[in-house]
């Protein structure tokens, strides 16, 4: 019996070993495809300014999770791009233009006239 449970524990030890391997396996996949797509979203987006593109893939390189995450989160939807001044001037919302007490954009008149 002895032996049977000395056996017994190396095919336990083995299964552990096996499935911690295959863990760290799909870890370091996903982070692989996280950071791939980090790199590619970058490189296609149109909002940001070339030095700004270089500067996001550095970051996402240098520190492949925070970085990745960051684009994703910060840097895709451009307002820190906006704030740093590496966004190619082309905002994705649009102000509409003030027409009231304080502006000097003259109102329309559509035939309704005010008393």
């Amino acid at each position: 019996m002895i032996t049977s449970l000395a056996d017994r524990a190396e095919t336990a030890v083995a299964w552990v070993g096996g499935i911690t391997g295959l863990v760290l396996l799909l870890t370091v996949v996903a982070l692989v495809v996280l950071v791939l797509a980090a790199v590619i979203s970058a490189l296609a987006d149109r909002d940001t300014s070339g030095g700004g593109k270089l500067l996001w893939i550095a970051l996402v390189l240098w520190l492949p999770v925070l970085g990745a995450i960051a684009w994703f989160v910060v840097g895709k939807k451009g307002h820190l791009n906006r704030f740093l001044g590496i966004d190619k001037g082309r905002a994705r919302h649009t102000v509409p233009v003030s027409v009231g007490q304080h502006s000097d954009v003259l109102p329309q008149r559509n035939g309704l006239r005010h008393a």
